[in-house]
């Protein structure tokens, strides 16, 4: 079988590419028996609707990639390279004690990525380095009804400090991203990801997170898509001191969907962890949220908390919100708490009386139920950018 992406691989990934493929034909796609499919068929996530060598074997899709690397992070050292550069470097020995750790290949749709992923980035931050400016990186998928399959390693060094902002645009056709990150002991780290596309892009993304003793991680997922997108979002605390914040939220109009799931999973005790969720559907699109706080046998004095959000804004939009706890040790603190409803009419007509239109109303409602999220952002910029798009696609909906 021809798996080979980048030019000259060494050994150990054309390994690994071997057996991930062995493991993508040999086991089944993800079922609908667990609440991680259970809104999504996995099949709709592939070309063809399965996991075949055709599929991994089929050319290289192109796919447009860009990174902005301020100077404070080049001055701190840090490493930001395309993957096929990162494996032709010294970064090589790394990458291969490193890639498929934290996400490898527990089913077909991971194996498949780790089998024929071709574009992405290696990110390295070493000890110590603390970076404040944003790294972005900047990825569009091809068309042609074939899998763009991207691959992102990003690595922060024990008591290093640095966000990492990737962009993920699916126009057309199918994308697949997995993202592992992993923090050393006493590292500061943010990774976050926004994830858009055009009415025919479908997207399939998961980003596994390994956060080491006292390190702090916040993951934001931005979903903004108008075809489908599937976003996976994965840290384990296996560090005691661990802190992880995750933020989130979708905004769907027209008939798109947006299916985001996160486990914080506590492997150790003294940990901690919150979820922060926000969804807003119009039209007939369809928002879902499934959230799992999972504690560990062993993982005393663990504290878990998880919130998520819906708001309708048509009567035909659909939102899903379903939190869930597996706990394990009894000397823990845990909640969660979910909510779905339509804009309240009331504040609607409260807003009108004081000179707004019914859209300028609409407006000023949504942006203060997602404001929870949006004021948490780790770039000013950033939560600029996501308003504005908001306004436009509550403009148009």
């Amino acid at each position: 079988m021809t798996l080979q992406r980048f030019e000259n691989e060494p050994a150990f990934l054309a390994d690994l590419r071997a057996d991930a493929a062995v493991r993508a034909l040999d086991l089944p796609l993800p079922d609908r028996a667990t609440h991680r499919f259970r809104f999504t068929e996995a099949a709709a996530l592939l070309p063809g609707g399965a996991c075949t060598r055709e599929l991994l074997e089929a050319p290289v899709v192109a796919v447009d990639a860009s990174f902005d690397v301020p100077d404070e992070a080049v001055a701190a050292g840090v490493r930001v390279l395309p993957f096929g550069q990162a494996l032709a470097s010294d970064l090589a020995a790394r990458i291969g004690e490193s890639l498929g750790e934290v996400s490898g290949m527990d089913d077909a749709l991971l194996a498949a990525n780790l089998a024929m992923f071709s574009a992405g980035a290696v990110v390295v931050v070493p000890d110590g380095a603390r970076v404040e400016a944003p790294i972005v990186l900047r990825f569009r998928t091809g068309d042609g009804g074939r899998l763009s399959a991207l691959r992102t390693l990003v690595l922060v060094g024990a008591q290093a400090k640095a966000t990492v902002i990737e962009e993920l645009d699916v126009p057309a056709g199918f994308g697949a991203a997995v993202t592992e990150v992993v923090l050393g002991p006493g590292a500061t780290a943010t990774h976050a990801r926004l994830e858009s596309g055009g009415p025919g892009g479908v997207a399939f993304t998961r980003a596994a997170y390994q956060v080491d003793r006292d390190a702090s991680l916040q993951h934001v997922h931005i979903l903004m898509p108008e075809g489908l997108v599937k976003v996976e979002a994965a840290p384990v605390i296996r560090g005691p001191g661990g802190r992880v914040e995750g933020l989130g939220m979708a905004f769907t109009a027209g008939r798109a969907r947006a299916d985001f799931r996160a486990v914080e999973d506590h492997a150790v005790g003294d940990s901690e962890s919150r979820v922060t969720w926000r969804a807003v559907a119009a039209d007939r699109s369809r928002s879902i949220f499934t959230g799992l706080l999972r504690i560990a046998p062993g993982a005393a004095r663990s504290q878990a908390f998880e919130e998520a959000r819906s708001l309708l804004l048509s009567k035909h939009a659909v939102a899903e919100t379903i939190p869930e706890l597996e706990i394990l040790n009894h000397d823990v603190r845990c909640t969660h708490g979910a909510a779905v409803a339509p804009v309240d009419e009331e504040a609607v007509f409260f807003l009108r009386s004081r000179g707004l239109t019914r859209s300028d109303a609409y407006a000023m409602l949504v942006e203060g139920f997602v404001e929870p999220v949006l004021s948490g952002l780790p770039v000013a910029a950033m939560a600029d950018r996501v308003r504005d798009r908001l306004r436009t696609a509550l403009a148009a909906a």
